[in-house]
């Protein structure tokens, strides 16, 4: 079997150079993870404005590591073993910082970044004062300019259809260079599938494409956009890109990382609004503001607070113990995390210093840190927790109403039983006095203990400093209270102990009184007198003189911690003194009142444990007190200057005074000004948003953007290769669209530039070696969804009929190790659990997104193991024989010509048909073996999985 693939392989695959990270990628990472390190570890020391510079060496700019130090060459770019940068952050000889190592994960960062040649942009170690940048001159960059609506280029080119075709025909001409003719019905259908939906086109698709293709190609591809743009699977493709963008995942990544049972809504908030095409404003204003928002019905209210989740979905380590720390970055990957997806701009470079590159001051970035500070994202604990917002919409109300007034009445239950019992409510008291107790009060310090019992003070309430438990090991272990009581008469004996669930629930425990020795029960779980320290053991009488003995062995106890804290003894006799004196109708009544009192508390218990749950979402809400905050000084928490005035990026702020600076955003003292931030980036006068957008929507539909860095529309990034035509798209989008996804991705789809080939004369390729003009159409690989969702297609399995909801298959509250089951398997991709710390291995292969990360590009590699994946892969193999026997199960008596067969094969995975070399060598393969038994097939359709054709999108 293997054998028959490798034979067809060898015939069908073909190499693709691998992709090499940029350096504008390198320069960001440095920027994002190595500078901040330096600023806050190293400066305080190595910097040109130190006190006392240690060793010689700086590390605040390229030229002081370059000259390395008294001790020799710091970094070796290229080499990380060979500098004494990495063996001091690792503690291994010098130690940097000396207080303490550096987290791993830290140093690997250091480690990766001298590893790809130390990329470091700064010139000097002279850091930029605040005020400093010239935003007036900011503002001439193409990226901060206002939008203004280009004019329409007058094109005399015939292949020209559109406008778009128009400003791409004007481009080139002054190029010289001009565009390929169209690509063929069956390219140009296989290419509206994919970009549209994530599918393949059946036979019958491209059938009836053809027809509509030979009459007029205008209208056949008008007519398919609009067929496409309406299909359900529209939203799970494109809402798979924006998952992309806002980094989405069901964990939270970062120590043993949490899972998210409820990010599920967001995903499904997300396909549905490009399904319904929300506009995309509105869209923005969900992301940032939602639960903020004006809202009439409930459907409306969930999906705003839905939305808004984008904020908390981040990669966030909760069991982080310094929670100012915590607290600032998650604050931090906020602003990062906005700045790159609605705005393409790293504005967490400007998190220790002025921005190196784009005129963004630390002003700015402490301005949009006000926003968030005054943002409630996490809830406090020891490990901490995020935000969640209750549902309006699937709520049965007079279900909730009838269980609220159940839960009101038997709290009113409770409360006027507890006003009638008499004894105190000691519950919450940690360290009881045994004077302030009534009676006789012996506490286990002056009990005689045997074995090793363990003290305490862990679980409060309890008599005295503290109390003892077994460890929950029984052998050799008892214990001996022995008092001599002062009257002879009857008392009431008390147990003192904390209760929960891991305590002893059968504990016998003897008493000697003066009728003999009685034996009682006490269930250690709980307790029976109302204020939570006592268990009630039984009246006995006791003579003056003899000694009273309660004791208690161990190894008869049934498992579970046995606690011993203290004994007590309550006078019930006339004789007693009158404060203690309890008359038998009052012991019954009260008796009676306890009684009643613990089953109204078990029946509050399991009312609480019925409760109909209400649907939550991960959200945020505004903090309490909202406020201002401090610019911190080199980025330390702790290291707090002025306040800041919460604010937005100057330099893309449309309104100026007389100056030239940024009007000072209007945001309400008590409000977080995330409303305020949401209507700025979403205002068409924001010459970043619409641009970031239309630029992504041209990169995902033609395979590569206008602006080839579609995060980092700075100085650091790439200019468009067609500003003209970018700035047409934006303010179309805004003004005539309305800011409608779908109809910018229709002006697209529908122009000649997103028909044409992508395969073109030799003398045009090197006329345009790199691509930059639009002659010719991009060549893309799938991308690891559809190339799972389409081999599922072929093989006839996959689930088209999930739609959403909760398909984590078992929650748990870490994701790691989480085993993807066969659910997993065949529902589509955008579906699947997408945890930070378990990926689907299909995922892991064929490249995809980073959720820790902003990804509006992802990486494109060419690796030995995606070959071994295609080769090896249970799921791959599987889905090839169930390709085979799905095939031949529709395979009809007059159809069952091996050349027939084979052509069929071809249109159904490829969807073209073979080229007479594949015909040749499909017939070959065909000759010693039954063309009509699976294994043959099998092996055909894994080949067709693995060949370059398949994987490719032309």
């Amino acid at each position: 079997m293997k054998h028959a693939f490798l034979t067809l392989l060898t015939a069908l695959i073909a190499a693709v150079p691998a992709d090499l990270r940029a350096a504008d990628e390198r320069i960001e990472f440095f920027e994002k993870k190595i500078r901040p390190v330096l600023v806050k570890h190293c400066y305080s020391c190595h910097a040109a404005d130190a006190e006392n510079i240690r060793g010689g060496l700086l590390l605040d700019s390229k030229a002081g590591w370059q000259a390395g130090g008294e001790s020799g060459p710091a970094i070796v770019p290229g080499n990380p073993d060979e500098g004494l940068l990495l063996e001091a952050l690792r503690h291994e000889s010098f130690e940097m910082p000396p207080d303490r190592k550096l987290p791993d994960d830290v140093i690997a960062d250091f480690e990766r970044w001298i590893k790809d040649g130390a990329v470091d942009p700064r010139t000097d170690g002279v850091a930029l004062e605040r005020g400093t940048i010239d935003l007036a001159a900011g503002r001439s960059f193409w990226s901060f300019r206002a939008l203004e609506r280009p004019a329409i280029p007058s094109s005399g080119q015939s292949w020209a259809r559109t406008d778009i075709d128009r400003f791409v025909a004007e481009h080139d001409s002054r190029q010289g260079v001009s565009p390929v003719g169209d690509a063929s019905a069956e390219e140009v259908a296989r290419r509206m599938y994919f970009v549209l939906i994530g599918l393949p086109p059946t036979p019958d698709d491209l059938d009836v494409f053809r027809a509509d293709w030979d009459q007029n190609p205008d209208a056949a591809v008008s007519n398919l956009a609009d067929e496409l743009l309406a299909s359900p699977r529209f939203g799970e493709r494109w809402g798979r890109h924006w998952l992309d963008v806002v980094r989405f995942a069901e964990s939270s990544g970062g120590g043993r990382s949490l899972m998210f049972p409820d990010a599920w809504r967001f995903r499904d908030y997300v396909i549905a609004s490009f399904n319904d095409d929300k506009p995309f404003d509105q869209f923005v204003r969900e992301h940032i503001a939602g639960d903020l928002l004006p809202w009439e019905t409930p459907e409306q209210h969930d999906a705003q607070v839905t939305g808004v989740g984008y904020l908390t979905l981040g990669p966030t380590n909760y069991e982080m113990q310094d929670k100012e720390l915590l607290r600032m970055e998650v604050v931090d990957e906020q602003i990062d995390t906005l700045g790159r997806t609605f705005l393409g701009m790293t504005l967490g470079c400007a998190r220790c210093h002025d921005h190196k590159f784009d005129p963004v001051p630390m002003t700015d970035y402490y301005a949009l840190a006000g926003i968030f500070r005054s943002t409630k994202t996490l809830v406090p604990g020891n490990v901490s927790g995020y935000v969640t917002t209750s549902l309006k919409s699937g709520v049965d109300a007079e279900e909730q109403a009838e269980w609220q007034r159940r839960e009101a009445d038997l709290l009113a239950r409770i409360k006027a039983l507890k006003e009638q019992v008499t004894s105190p409510d000691l519950a919450k008291t940690a360290g009881i006095d045994p004077a302030s107790l009534p009676g006789i009060v012996v506490d286990d310090a002056f009990a005689k203990f045997t074995g090793q019992w363990t003290d305490s003070t862990h679980s409060p309430p309890y008599v005295g400093e503290g109390y003892r438990h077994d460890g929950n090991d029984k052998s050799g272990k008892s214990v001996r209270f022995e008092v001599m009581l002062p009257e002879s008469g009857r008392y009431r004996v008390h147990l003192a102990h904390n209760a929960s669930a891991s305590r002893c629930s059968s504990l016998p425990v003897h008493v000697e009184h003066a009728g003999g020795t009685a034996v009682a029960t006490i269930d250690q779980r709980k307790t029976t007198e109302p204020d939570g320290v006592f268990s009630f053991v039984g009246e006995y009488q006791f003579e003056a003189g003899d000694a009273a003995v309660i004791s208690i062995n161990a190894e008869e106890s049934s498992a579970g911690y046995i606690i011993v804290d203290a004994v007590q003894f309550l006078p019930v006799s006339d004789d007693a003194p009158l404060a203690d004196r309890v008359t038998a109708e009052e012991e019954k009544q009260q008796a009676a009142l306890r009684s009643e009192l613990a089953k109204q508390e078990e029946k509050l218990k399991k009312h609480v444990a019925a409760k109909p749950k209400i649907p939550q979402s991960m959200a945020v809400i505004d903090e309490a007190v909202p406020g201002d905050w401090h610019l911190h000084i080199r980025g330390g928490i702790r290291n707090l200057g002025p306040l800041v005035p919460r604010g937005f990026v100057s330099v893309a702020s449309p309104q100026l005074d007389e100056s030239g600076a940024a009007v000072p955003a209007s945001i309400p003292a008590n409000q977080s000004g995330r409303r305020e931030l949401a209507a700025w980036v979403a205002s068409p006068d924001n010459p970043l948003t619409s641009r970031v957008f239309v630029n992504r929507v041209w990169q995902y539909l033609i395979g590569e953007g206008l602006v080839r860095t579609p995060d980092n529309f700075g100085a650091t990034g790439r200019p468009p290769t067609h500003p003209e035509l970018l700035d047409h798209l934006a303010t179309t989008f805004v003004d005539d669209d309305h800011w409608s996804v779908k109809k910018l991705i229709r002006r697209i789809v529908t122009s000649r530039v997103f028909r044409l080939s992508s395969t073109a004369p030799a003398d045009l390729v090197q006329a345009d070696p790199e691509n930059l003009h639009l002659t010719r159409a991009f060549r893309r690989r799938l991308d690891a969804e559809a190339l799972r969702d389409a081999i599922l297609h072929v093989s006839g399995q996959l689930d088209l009929s999930t739609k959403g909801g909760l398909t984590i298959g078992r929650i748990s509250t870490y994701d790691n190790g989480y085993e993807h089951d066969m659910y997993s398997k065949s529902i589509r991709s955008v579906y699947v659990p997408f945890f930070r710390n378990s990926m689907l291995e299909t995922f892991e292969v064929f490249d995809i997104a980073n959720p820790n990360l902003v990804t509006g590009r992802r990486t494109s590699s060419t690796l030995p193991s995606q070959a071994l994946y295609l080769l090896n892969s249970p799921f791959v193999l599987t889905q090839s024989e169930l390709a085979a026997r799905h095939f031949l199960a529709t395979q009809s008596a007059d159809t069952a010509a091996l050349d027939v067969m084979i052509e069929a094969a071809y249109r159904r995975t490829l969807g073209r048909r073979p080229s007479e070399l594949e015909r040749r060598t499909m017939a070959e393969f065909f000759a010693e073996r039954d063309a009509a038994a699976t294994d043959g097939w099998t092996a055909v359709f894994q080949s067709l999985f693995a060949s370059v054709d398949f994987r490719y999108l032309d």
